[in-house]
């Protein structure tokens, strides 16, 4: 029993974000979705269309497909997202994300 409640503390101090679909579900989704090509709706009602090249807990980093250029897009901007959005389902969880 000590072990499986110490392995849960060390997933959980490794997890970035915590769900009730368990520790480290966005992580998952996110990393399945880069290199991805996505359309960001943005509340400035401009839309960015690129890849998806990186994530973080409040950002995303998008390189654009028409100019080439890199653009930091904090995510309480973003009002829609479209694509490719599907993922396998998450092994750890037996759920999707």
């Amino acid at each position: 029993m000590m072990e499986t409640q110490e392995t849960h503390k060390e997933d959980k101090a490794k997890a970035r974000y915590v769900t009730p679909y368990g520790y480290g579900v966005l992580d998952n989704f996110g990393a399945q979705l880069v290199g991805r090509l996505l359309t960001f709706e943005l509340m400035n009602n401009k839309t960015v269309t690129g890849k998806l090249k990186g994530y973080g807990q409040f950002d995303i980093m998008v390189t654009d497909s028409r100019t080439g250029q890199d653009y930091i897009i904090m995510k309480h901007a973003i009002v829609s997202v479209q694509g490719d959005l599907t993922v396998k389902q998450n092994s750890d969880t037996g759920r999707k994300p």
